[in-house]
């Protein structure tokens, strides 16, 4: 599962992990990060008592409002948006906004096989030329992800996690 690898090399890596900090993608995503040595960031929303964060976070950014959850998200060096829903979609599209108009904003990198498709749909019906597209990374596998992510300047301390 593409969530579960790119939790464990991010940490391989020795980069910190930071995801929403609940279940699914996210507690796949920390598990795995966590258990290859690595620091877990979660993101967790006061007003959202029903949820409970994952169990692999170390460390826990809570926010009283979904801008300043954004805030946290917009703090990190690379975001990895594996195959997820309508929240991976909403914080990918934000990050992608911030690109167009930040010059220090994060990578924002999509991994997996649903993407492709996803994006060229965009671009095929919306006002998203090759431009836009060419400001973002797609990749198939987690290796690529990370070889990407090493190659870029960091800001320290490097934080990258998936949304999803």
């Amino acid at each position: 599962m593409p969530a579960g690898q790119i939790g464990a090399a991010i940490a391989a890596a020795g980069w910190t992990v930071m995801t929403g900090g609940y279940g699914g993608l996210m507690a796949v995503t920390s598990r795995a990060a966590a258990e290859a040595g690595g620091r877990v960031i979660g993101l967790p929303m006061r007003a959202w008592t029903a949820l409970t964060p994952n169990q692999w976070n170390h460390e826990l950014r809570w926010s009283d409002s979904y801008p300043e959850r954004l805030a946290h998200l917009l703090t990190a060096d690379a975001i990895v948006a594996v195959d997820g829903g309508i929240g991976t979609l909403s914080e990918a599209a934000i990050a992608w906004s911030v690109l167009q108009t930040e010059p220090v904003a994060a990578d924002l990198i999509f991994l997996g096989a649903g993407w492709p498709p996803v994006l060229r749909a965009f671009a095929d019906h919306l006002v998203i030329d090759d431009r836009d597209l060419a400001q973002v990374n797609v990749y198939a596998e987690p290796e690529e992800v990370i070889a990407h992510i090493a190659a870029t300047e960091p800001r320290q301390p490097r934080v990258a996690g998936p949304r999803g």
